[in-house]
């Protein structure tokens, strides 16, 4: 992986483009001339890589350190004249340039969201402590795994004038403070028990909390949400005082759920006592809840509600229900079902998330919950390569997408038939996913052409091996098919076969499923290119009216503005009802 210069000097001014973009900066000092970010490079061919749900890009951890600059001194004006002054005063502040001192803090692995804790000043047991800064990391290959959790003491006021900001450049020692990063919680391949039985499976964060911190009786805590199976749960990770490593599961903390609800999104902290989260549930949406920490080993925690919008719907979704459910013989297989408490005879939607190193937690979701207030039962499968389960799971996906999955979700749903949770037969069994979900969408109606009565897909990938070279992300379209990313490398005709060996374009001729496509025009993850191709195959291979495409202009991957999401899910609604078995509302 490419480096920065040990001391690299550079100025607001390039000539060139940067060798790096900085991101995510915090302050690491109270005086405010040390800073730590985000650094991401480019990789080889001077290509900046897609960036958004991708948690592996090349990238470090840096320390800028600014110059002490002096106090402008406010001057006189003269009455005369005093408009040319300024002019020239603002020349000069835009001709005007500082040099700035940048050093690599962390390089191991691709590394992200730095965050900063300053002692308390009037805590007693906390104000004789450093400063402590954490960050994490991922594994370079796949877009999603388990993180690691760094940490490092920075130096205090003091040092910082002796070190980092000191004015003699030969006093700056930077090696001493490299080697004092220590990693916390290392990534977990595989739990020594299920998540279901409170395996720890390790973390999955893509961002920390702005403000993560707490210190309790004298240590101090980073807490996140992470996912853990199915759940969106909150933890508290203790990194001092002292060169705390390698932490065990048992020494993790996780922390009751607020109001029981079980998918947590937002956590944040005082930097002593107090902390504040937003969670939900499947049929619970957000509520704001807060707490004080009252013993060392928080057992005594009791969540407030600060808002209480649950209540409001609560009359809509009396009547529904959420669990979930375990897929027999295909672990760590799990899917969430939200439906009907006492009505298994409706038509299931089986939705499968994106990614495909992503998950679908326990949250809730308004446009799911009108399908089910519509007479639908939800199905949403975390299938193997999904996080939350560890390690060896993510992994295990490589080189085997578009039948290890599909096999997966299809087990999913055969599983709630064999519950009596679902039916089988005509009407009874719809599709609904994007990106690595409409992937999977395009795979299933093209293997198993008469079990899914209709299905729709938005901005799914359908020929991989066409995608390679239009995508932001290539090195998907290699890792997630087994093997290794090279930017420099052409599409030869082998890796071509393998590629394609992989993708549902391959089943074009068996799809029988009538398929409404949503497709973003400015989508650059998965090019356009890919439903429209699938849209001309369907229709000249006489589909007709059971394939119709919707094109959104200016709408990217996830089709989230706020006309295409009610277009999106009023023309599902009407495409499930045209061709899925019709029940009472």
């Amino acid at each position: 992986m490419p480096k920065p210069p040990e001391a690299n000097s550079f100025s607001h001014q390039l000539e060139g483009p940067p060798v790096f973009s900085l991101g995510q900066a915090v302050f690491a000092s109270l005086s405010g001339r040390s800073i730590l970010a985000t650094a991401y490079l480019r990789s080889a061919g001077d290509r900046k890589l897609g960036i958004v749900y991708c948690t592996n890009r090349p990238s470090i951890i840096v320390r800028i350190t600014l110059p002490d600059l002096p106090t402008p001194k406010l001057e006189d004006e003269d009455e005369t004249g005093s408009d040319l002054k300024k002019e020239e005063k603002e020349k000069k502040k835009e001709e005007e340039t500082t040099d700035v001192e940048c050093h690599t803090l962390f390089s191991d692995f691709p590394a992200r969201s730095p965050r900063v804790w300053f002692p308390v000043g009037d805590e007693d047991d906390s104000k004789h402590l450093r400063p402590v800064a954490i960050w994490v990391s991922s594994a370079k290959e796949p877009h999603g795994s388990c993180s690691r959790l760094h940490a490092l003491e920075l130096p205090n006021a003091e040092e910082l004038k002796s070190s980092w900001e000191s004015t003699n450049p030969e006093s700056r020692d930077q090696s001493s403070l490299s080697s004092g990063c220590r990693t916390v919680v290392d990534s977990v391949w595989d739990p020594p028990q299920s998540v279901e039985d409170g395996g720890f499976p390790g973390l999955y964060i893509n961002q920390l909390p702005t403000n993560p911190f707490l210190f309790v009786y004298g240590t101090l805590y980073a807490t996140c949400v992470t996912i853990w199976g199915c759940y969106s749960d909150i933890v508290a990770i203790p990194i001092g005082p002292g060169a705390i490593t390698d932490l065990q599961a048992e020494s993790i903390i996780r922390l009751p759920r607020p109001g029981r609800r079980r998918g947590t999104t937002v956590v944040t902290c005082d930097g002593k006592q107090g902390i504040a989260a937003v969670s939900s549930d499947l049929t619970e949406p957000n509520d704001v809840f807060t707490a004080s920490i009252h013993d060392p080993d928080f057992a005594s925690l009791e969540w407030h509600h600060i808002t209480n919008t649950a209540s409001r719907v609560r009359n809509l979704t009396f009547g529904l229900m959420g669990k979930i459910i375990d897929v027999k013989e295909r672990y760590p297989t799990q899917t969430i079902y939200l439906g009907s408490e006492a009505d298994s005879d409706r038509r299931l939607i089986t939705m499968a998330h994106g990614g495909p190193h992503s998950v679908t937690p326990l949250f809730f979701s308004a446009p799911l919950v009108a399908l089910a207030l519509c007479g639908y039962n939800v199905s949403m499968p975390n299938y193997t390569g999904s996080l939350g389960y560890g390690q060896r799971w993510v992994e295990e996906l490589l080189g085997k997408i578009g039948r290890l999955d599909v096999d997966d979700v299809m087990g999913s749903a055969k599983e709630l038939v064999k519950r009596g949770m679902a039916r089988e037969g005509p009407g009874m069994q719809l599709y609904m996913g994007g990106s690595h979900g409409g992937f999977l969408g395009a795979h299933v109606v093209g293997q198993y052409p008469t079990f899914f009565s209709a299905a729709v897909l938005r901005n799914p990938v359908i020929n991989v091996a066409s995608m390679i070279s239009t995508t932001d992300i290539p090195d998907w379209t290699d890792v997630e098919c087994g093997t290794s990313y090279n930017p420099a490398a052409l599409l030869l005709p082998e890796n071509y076969s393998n590629l394609y060996s992989m993708s549902p374009i391959q089943y074009v001729d068996k799809v029988q499923t009538p398929v409404l496509l949503n497709i973003g025009d400015v989508d650059q993850r998965v090019p356009p290119s890919q439903g429209k191709e699938y849209y001309h195959l369907l229709k000249a291979r006489g589909m007709g009216d059971k394939v119709e495409m919707l094109w959104f202009p200016e709408n990217g991957h996830p089709l989230d503005k706020v006309e295409a999401e009610r277009v999106c899910w009023e023309t599902a609604h009407a495409w499930f009802q045209k061709y899925g078995k019709k029940t009472a509302v």
